[in-house]
């Protein structure tokens, strides 16, 4: 494990951040590619999950429905089409663009053998136009030591390579409570493999969920920060429809935190971090039609604002 460089705190932290007021994504591909614009383009390999097909359980993550995350993928299609057309959509959304890292986001995308694996990733970039890297979303109980081999061996093929491991929360209660199917020591433990083979990982976190205890952002910050991992997504919990979760909150049994309190929390938990870990995401939405909670999700540059409001006030 690396050893934690401290807190972000004061004026220095002020150089080193950019105009969202924490080390962003955005700022790191701008250092990666200078003068290009490199976005992240979503694709869905065909994989399910783990908690989902009985292995470990069924139903998955009591907050999940992957339509939430990735509404253009709920279905897998071939995978050229699917790059076809998230490019255009990116073109048409964004006025510069130069490159996309291929983003394997739904479900869990190393759940499957090495030969199934190298089926579906040894053709990126090549097969793909103007592909400048890959990202694959998986669970700390999917990456067995001959996945992590290749995963080394795609970071050392390609220009950029991520691997993302959901932890979501630092407590194993609550990971049980949300039928996570995996406990902290399965994370911990998956980080580290991943690090020996010098494997740039992405950590996933939601703050808000049921039972994590007020001092949650702090106890997060501080795990995170002590850990080899370069990247970070914080999610605020919300509830969407077709979710164990969903019944739970309409009977009161569980809340989702406010706009307010969630951007303390998201600007306590950055607080604790090192200056070199980026936030890949700091806040996440849903679909109107399925979202059931927080629908203030989806004023995103309201919230990027009140966050960076919070951040200047805890550093001040």
């Amino acid at each position: 494990m690396i050893r934690p460089l401290g807190r972000i705190t004061g004026t220095t932290a002020s150089a080193q951040r950019g105009p969202w007021a924490y080390p962003s994504y955005r700022e790191f591909l701008a250092q990666r590619f200078p003068g290009q614009h490199i976005r992240k383009l979503c694709l869905h390999a065909g994989f399910t999950c783990p908690n989902i097909d009985g292995s470990v359980s069924r139903g998955g993550c009591s907050y999940c429905n992957n339509e939430g995350f990735a509404p253009q993928l709920v279905s897998a299609g071939n995978l050229q089409r699917q790059w076809d057309r998230g490019r255009d959509a990116l073109r048409r959304r964004h006025r510069r663009v130069h490159g996309f890292i291929a983003y394997f986001q739904s479900f869990s995308g190393t759940y499957a053998s090495v030969e199934q694996l190298r089926q579906i990733y040894d053709q990126v970039p090549g097969a793909f136009d103007e592909c400048v890297g890959m990202s694959i979303g998986t669970r700390p109980d999917c990456v067995p030591d001959p996945v992590l081999a290749y995963c080394a061996e795609l970071s050392q093929r390609l220009p950029h390579f991520t691997l993302e491991m959901g932890l979501q929360s630092d407590r194993d209660e609550v990971l049980r409570a949300i039928n996570r199917g995996h406990d902290v020591d399965c994370f911990l433990d998956a980080v580290a493999r991943a690090a020996a083979h010098k494997i740039s990982l992405c950590a996933h976190v939601i703050l808000g969920l049921p039972h994590e205890g007020d001092d949650a952002p702090e106890r997060l910050g501080r795990l995170l920060a002590g850990l080899p991992v370069q990247f970070i997504k914080i999610h605020n919990f919300h509830v969407m429809a077709g979710t164990p979760l969903e019944r739970a909150f309409e009977r009161g049994v569980v809340s989702a935190p406010e706009r307010a309190r969630y951007v303390t929390m998201a600007a306590r938990l950055i607080a604790e971090l090192r200056p070199d870990q980026y936030l890949q995401r700091v806040l996440a939405d849903a679909p109107a039609h399925i979202l059931r909670s927080g629908a203030w999700c989806h004023d995103k540059q309201g919230v990027l604002s009140d966050l960076r409001q919070a951040i200047e006030f805890i550093d001040g």
